[in-house]
């Protein structure tokens, strides 16, 4: 982990610092004005239209060109944290990556998790990374953030590793237990949670 975090990075000035918010903030509009009425395309092109299909083609366009511009900055000035450029453009080095490769999410979630246990960086965001790449993969997740809303049964987790130490894995980088988490989306939380 921390052999990753300690590449001579350019530390940034306060103008460039001034200029990296506005242009994160700016992506993030962006990246968000899609996924913000992706229902109502769905409602009015159809779930299974051609028409449909090329809304998420252009998002996904666009989310390529979003994360090339994110890892190019992530490469020149670190993973920047909450007190160098706020919270919403920090959100947005996140959000870019939660949308992007799984290559992208590998390369950097060392960062993420070294800004994260600064205080740096919010824990749910690299929990839903680790996560949402862990899923992508076909893999249990760690933190148990993904949420198959799809399930017979109502929403449900996706499968999560080894439960019983789930509680601890989210305390170690700064989460709640699983269960105000479940509480909140009104899942059951059924595992026997001896040992914790």
């Amino acid at each position: 982990l921390f052999s990753q975090t300690t590449a001579n990075y350019k530390i940034p000035t306060k103008k460039e610092l001034d200029s990296l918010k506005t242009e994160l903030e700016t992506t993030f509009m962006k990246d968000q004005t899609f996924r913000r009425i992706y229902k109502e395309a769905e409602e009015k092109l159809g779930k299974d239209s051609d028409a449909y299909e090329y809304f998420w083609e252009v998002v996904e366009a666009q989310d390529k060109i979003f994360e090339r511009k994110v890892t190019d900055i992530i490469d020149r000035y670190g993973w920047l944290g909450i007190s160098q450029i706020g919270r919403l453009a920090n959100t947005t080095l996140w959000t870019v990556l939660q949308h992007g490769s799984v290559t992208s999410k590998k390369k950097y979630a060392p960062l993420l998790k070294a800004s994260v246990l600064k205080k740096e960086s919010q824990p749910g965001h690299y929990a839903r990374l680790i996560d949402r790449m862990l899923i992508n993969t076909d893999k249990a997740q760690l933190y148990g953030t993904q949420i198959d809303y799809d399930s017979i049964k109502g929403p449900a987790f996706f499968p999560i590793e080894k439960p019983e130490y789930i509680n601890q894995r989210r305390k170690e980088i700064g989460l709640d237990g699983i269960e105000s988490f479940a509480k909140e989306r009104k899942i059951k939380w059924n595992y026997s949670q001896k040992g914790q």
